[in-house]
């Protein structure tokens, strides 16, 4: 997912200058408390969403030329999230898993959606307190660590199992396009990376034969422990905006493969979190999840591992030569007998 993040404090729109976005036509509107103040109270919404005195914003999350996160401070917070283009259907998808028993109530869960508003692009969620799973990851110890990837498998085996399936099929072809896209821009960079990538392509494609039949569920798209927030009694998974319906096997991946991927940025190690992800499979399986994910995980692994790689090379941020050939050689590692 591209884009830049930024996290600021917005009270008036004179302060917004290095937030706008003009692909995004309706930021400004929305990040000016008083404009959103105002469209916010023609919403038919709960008394408990009523208190919209003193609005202020918070910036999250600004994804360039996609969509922006930020927190809406009433007396009951609330977030919102415009997109550049419209999504009524992620506001749909959110519903719907409420109704599947993902609800506010609910020990596993999504925050609540509260309201989609379509002239301003813009959905409104509930504000979820608790702590992000990444960052118990980071500076957890062993036990707490193995705590957090038992809750996040078993959300995500729940969510496998009786989730509503919603938005477009990512099977095996549309699963190699797309790798084969992220192995070109790869490949452009030259020398050990262009090897490598396409060495890790050539395994995935001879790969795809010993899938067989893969059944489909509802995927998250990017299942990875920033998406978690771990309340006293609620498991929560974030962002709705690329879900879709999947080998479940891509979404294990994805998270395990996140583990692996923040323990070489944070903690010096692609292996730092491996008892994590360990336990994290191993409730997963236990817990209800599908029992050919095991057989099907290398593959995907490998797929991740190139996606993640490709991040790399888009952002050239500090060391991402390094991190990007250590990512690849894990996906070849994974796809050997």
């Amino acid at each position: 997912m591209s884009g830049r993040t930024h996290s600021m404090a917005v009270t008036a729109a004179s302060t917004l200058r290095d937030v706008l976005d003009p692909d995004i036509s309706t930021l400004a509107t929305v990040l000016d408390p008083e404009e959103l103040g105002k469209q916010l109270r023609r919403l038919p919404l709960s008394q408990r969403w009523n208190a919209l005195q003193d609005v202020r914003i918070q910036v999250l999350n600004w994804h360039s030329t996609k969509r922006c996160t930020f927190e809406i401070v009433l007396r009951t917070d609330l977030v919102g999230k415009v997109y550049a283009k419209d999504r009524p259907g992620v506001y749909q998808v959110m519903e719907g898993l409420t109704r599947a028993g993902f609800g506010p109530e609910a020990e596993f869960s999504i925050p609540e959606p509260v309201a989609y508003l379509p002239s301003l692009r813009l959905l409104l969620q509930e504000r979820v307190e608790g702590m992000p799973a990444r960052l118990i990851f980071r500076f957890g110890d062993e036990r707490q660590r193995a705590a957090a990837a038992e809750r996040c498998a078993q959300w995500l085996a729940r969510f496998h199992a009786v989730a509503p399936p919603s938005g477009p099929i990512l099977n095996v072809e549309e699963i190699l396009k797309r790798s084969e896209r992220k192995g070109d821009l790869v490949s452009k960079e030259g020398g050990a990376l262009a090897a490598k990538s396409e060495w890790l392509l050539e395994r995935l494609r001879a790969a795809t034969a010993a899938l067989g039949t893969v059944p489909m569920c509802a995927g998250h798209g990017d299942y990875c422990a920033n998406q978690v927030v771990l309340a006293e009694a609620r498991t929560v998974v974030l962002d709705w905006d690329v879900c879709d319906v999947a080998d479940p096997a891509h979404d294990v991946a994805r998270f395990i493969i996140g583990l692996e991927r923040q323990g070489l940025k944070e903690l010096g190690s692609i292996s730092a979190l491996d008892g994590a992800a360990e336990v994290f499979l191993k409730t997963y399986l236990a817990s209800g999840g599908h029992p050919q994910v095991r057989r099907h995980l290398p593959f995907y692994r490998a797929v991740c591992c190139l996606r993640s790689a490709a991040w790399d090379v888009r952002k050239k941020d500090f060391q991402w030569r390094e991190r990007a050939e250590v990512t690849l050689d894990e996906g070849i590692r994974t796809l050997e007998p």
